[in-house]
């Protein structure tokens, strides 16, 4: 009964708390210290955990009262955040940076129930509501913090999007990383800049249905046999879990070096969209398994297929890239 009681909670603070623009930036630039040699690459935030301001103050004075120290210390960072619902039947979603926002309250108590399995019970851990958390190991030196690094990062794998609670409607992306005092710079600064690299990152994305992302659903074509012995396509009942899309006139060069020409017309697929390390393709069968890991092998991302008017995809294969 209590623990009925205990999900009936999470389910409300989920639909209560409206949600929030993902604002937050990599540790090391609110703390102002940016190593020189990583000068270029200090906006390409997918390879930081990000924190909000307030969690980085109050990080900074909790770890202000253990140094100097001569005992090691390390630090695990995790953040959440949640992408926005497209509409893949519009042609600019190709070219549309979707937005990121934070979680619910609720979501992050019950991934972080998880990453206390894996973690001493007297480990400081410093929330911020919905959006993430840091965690003190105190005298953990650098293989000790990678081993609880790949414990926590099991643990939350073992949730599921259909089984959190509520079941997940948006595409939800877990992200973790470990620094350890002493490493190579004895200071915090630099302690904080490598528990901010991306170490393990975890994307929990919901089950894909036409009334949840507002899809056309995919036409079922059925091979016919006609009475001079040739095959037809025919149009037949609908797959209702397969997303649709109607295709742009021109793909972006951003997106044709993806794939390379002669694998797009052996599979007669295209890329059309890419969101971090997915890339949205359409193809004349987006259920055929081996073409998708083909892909997957070829461009090193998940795949994304959609299905689309095969005229349409003819004339993008016919403009040869």
């Amino acid at each position: 009964m209590r623990q009925k009681r205990r999900l009936a909670t999470l389910h409300a603070q989920h639909h209560n708390v409206d949600p929030e623009l993902c604002s937050c930036i990599p540790l090391f630039l609110l703390n102002g210290a940016v190593p020189t040699e990583q000068k270029e690459d200090v906006h390409d935030y997918d390879q930081w955990v990000l924190a909000p301001p307030n969690l980085h103050e109050r990080l900074h004075m909790a770890l202000a009262e253990s140094f100097p120290r001569s005992q090691p210390l390390s630090l695990l960072l995790l953040h959440v955040s949640q992408m926005e619902q497209v509409y893949l039947s519009t042609a600019s979603t190709s070219s549309y940076k979707r937005r990121r926002y934070h979680a619910s309250p609720g979501l992050l108590e019950q991934i972080l129930i998880n990453a206390r399995r894996a973690i001493r019970i007297d480990d400081e851990v410093i929330l911020h509501e919905g959006v993430g958390a840091a965690i003190i190991l105190p005298n953990v030196d650098q293989q000790g913090a990678h081993l609880i690094l790949e414990r926590v990062y099991h643990f939350i794998g073992l949730l599921q999007a259909e089984t959190v609670v509520p079941p997940l409607t948006r595409e939800t992306t877990i992200t973790l990383g470990v620094g350890t005092y002493p490493d190579v710079d004895l200071s915090m600064d630099a302690l904080l800049y490598r528990a901010g690299l991306v170490a393990r990152r975890l994307i929990l994305r919901p089950a894909i249905t036409a009334d949840l992302l507002a899809m056309k659903p995919v036409p079922r074509r059925e091979l016919v046999r006609s009475s001079n012995g040739g095959i037809s396509q025919q149009t037949g009942s609908d797959y209702p879990c397969v997303p649709f899309m109607e295709l742009p006139r021109l793909l972006p060069k951003r997106l044709t070096h993806l794939i390379p020409y002669d694998l797009a017309l052996k599979l007669s697929c295209a890329p059309v969209g890419r969101d971090h390390q997915y890339l949205t393709v359409a193809m004349a069968n987006p259920l055929n398994t081996e073409s998708v890991h083909l892909l997957e092998v070829v461009t090193g991302l998940t795949i994304f297929p959609v299905s689309c008017q095969e005229e349409d995809l003819n004339v993008l294969l016919a403009q040869a890239w």
